[in-house]
């Protein structure tokens, strides 16, 4: 979808909430600590730069991020965006709805993607 030096973007292949993306380090590590000091200080405004791209969409009330690491030996983090008025989806709970909300069509979670991407593109 997009990428730099150091991370790119990827949607998922079917999602509920549409704007959901995930950011994986270029560089073959694990965790926060095994990134390069670039990397490492690449991170931070580069999440900010894509939840900017997710907030821009509308009707956003937060964007989450989460890393959870089990499974997968590639440094990866999730960016879900909370529907705007979704309360009951606060902090740990969006992904549990995530997991149970109906799935959003692939054209909406393209259209998303896309929105997305041009936004990080400029």
């Amino acid at each position: 979808m997009w990428s730099d030096d150091h991370f790119a973007v990827y949607p998922p292949r079917t999602c509920s909430l549409p704007g959901t993306v995930w950011i994986a380090s270029r560089e073959h590590v694990d965790s926060f600590v095994d990134l390069s000091p670039a990397a490492s200080a690449a991170f931070g405004p580069f999440v900010a730069q894509v939840e900017g791209a997710i907030l821009a969409r509308g009707d956003v009330g937060r964007v989450h991020l989460y890393r959870w690491g089990d499974g997968g030996a590639h440094f990866h983090v999730w960016l879900m965006p909370r529907p705007l008025g979704m309360l009951d989806a606060q902090g740990m709970m969006l992904p549990l709805w995530e997991d149970v909300l109906p799935n959003a069509t692939d054209e909406e979670c393209l259209a998303a993607a896309q929105e997305i991407g041009s936004r990080l593109e400029g």
